[in-house]
């Protein structure tokens, strides 16, 4: 009956806020003469995060709050209950902070008269009385005037021990931009395996590429599946539904650990990001990132075991026209002519069969990375690099197929 235990999570984010509270209540309480609750706080662990409607988002850092006192009494009387009368005649009642279970069956199970007092024994209106308890089980309903003088207990220290029971139901949450908790983290395996998900539905695009216009980043779109409420649940159906998007998504959090203590600085970042359970909104873009460089490593590899079996192309001399894949763009040193400065690049292609073919480009305009073309050129010369054959061409016109459009890039 003398002791008061309060258990309840809170944020990890609150926890300061939590202690300036419980010091400001236990302060207010002790100059009314009443002893301060003490507080412990666990360390923190990781919970799951639903939103309003049930559905599962991520996980977020809570802390365990436990406050310990002593229920204040005097000559065997214990306010153990606050009656809060509101104008339609219902009354709401709420227990004194860390009341026993017991106890608080007990006193919710008393008969309650709307706007009287034991004590005065005076009827008028009153939004507030209170039950106190004798230690023999006797109960009486007093008014605010009345407590004092009835059970020796002061009023206004009492209340503001009250103030421990908000803190305990208080909103936490901290809402970010999407109306979710700002410190959400995600699943590192979930969110590669949703973003390998929207790859295999609406492909990749390259930074470089005009698509970027019209499409959204993969990176915006695995925001949006888990924090948008917004989005459609069939969208995120279909999303669910991808049949690759699993075995793709361990495969690439494997490419990306074996990064680690890489010389590579995104590398690196990415191994420490897959390496962890869970992600910050901060990280997750770069996380989503390991999506794009593990397709890019698997074509790279796939065009080296290819561009084993090129060979020469066409004759010197001769014009030839080709279907290939653009393997390679290098910003190369710029030629200068007086005052004039000549920006030049290395252009690498690959066809169907493995054959690469060079072009050494003056042109304003090239190709970008990753893109289909048609390529027409003057074949210059047949060289070899490491131990692959190569095609070096020059004065080439190249037609990009691209999603939205195709453009002619032409150079001497």
């Amino acid at each position: 009956m003398n002791s008061s235990v309060m258990r309840f999570d809170v944020p990890e984010t609150a926890e300061s806020h939590v202690r300036q509270l419980v010091a400001a209540t236990n302060a207010r309480a002790a100059i009314h003469g009443l002893k301060p609750y003490l507080l412990e706080m666990s360390a923190p662990f990781l919970a799951d995060y639903r939103d309003y409607d049930g559905r599962l988002i991520g996980k977020r850092n809570f802390v365990t709050v436990t406050l310990t006192g002593g229920i204040p009494r005097h000559a065997g009387w214990t306010v153990v209950a606050r009656l809060d009368h509101d104008e339609e005649g219902e009354t709401i009642l709420s227990t004194f902070p860390g009341l026993s279970d017991e106890l608080a069956e007990e006193a919710r199970g008393m008969r309650v008269i709307e706007n009287f007092c034991h004590g005065c024994k005076t009827e008028r209106d009153r939004t507030v009385t209170y039950l106190a308890r004798h230690e023999n089980g006797e109960y009486r309903q007093l008014g605010t005037t009345c407590v004092e003088p009835y059970t020796g207990l002061p009023i206004k220290g009492l209340q503001a021990l009250w103030r421990l029971e908000k803190i305990k139901d208080s909103d936490w949450d901290g809402l970010g931009t999407e109306g979710v908790p700002a410190d959400i983290r995600l699943p590192v395996d979930r969110v590669l395996r949703v973003a390998a998900a929207i790859v295999e539905m609406e492909g990749r695009f390259y930074a470089r590429s005009e698509a970027w216009k019209t499409v959204t980043p993969t990176a915006d779109s695995v925001s949006a599946y888990f924090f948008n409420r917004r989005i459609s649940e069939a969208w995120r159906a279909d999303v669910n539904a991808q049949p690759g998007a699993e075995a793709t998504a361990a495969a690439v959090r494997e490419w990306a650990v074996q990064g680690y203590g890489s010389t590579n600085d995104y590398r690196h970042k990415i191994a420490q990001l897959a390496k962890g359970q869970t992600v910050g909104q901060r990280h997750l873009s770069t996380l989503v990132s390991a999506i794009a460089g593990w397709h890019r490593d698997q074509e790279k590899a796939a065009a080296e075991r290819a561009a084993q079996c090129s060979m020469p192309q066409g004759k010197v001399g001769e014009r030839i026209t080709i279907t290939a894949t653009v393997t390679t763009v290098i910003e190369l040193e710029e030629r200068h002519y007086g005052y004039h400065a000549q920006r030049r690049r290395l252009v690498k292609f690959q066809d169907a069969s493995g054959n690469v073919y060079v072009w050494f480009s003056s042109a304003a305009d090239v190709p970008d990375q990753g893109g289909e073309v048609e390529v027409t050129g003057t074949v210059k010369d047949h060289s070899t690099y490491g131990e692959v054959a190569q095609t070096v061409l020059t004065r080439c016109r190249v037609v990009e197929h691209e999603a939205t459009e195709e453009r002619e890039l032409v150079a001497a």
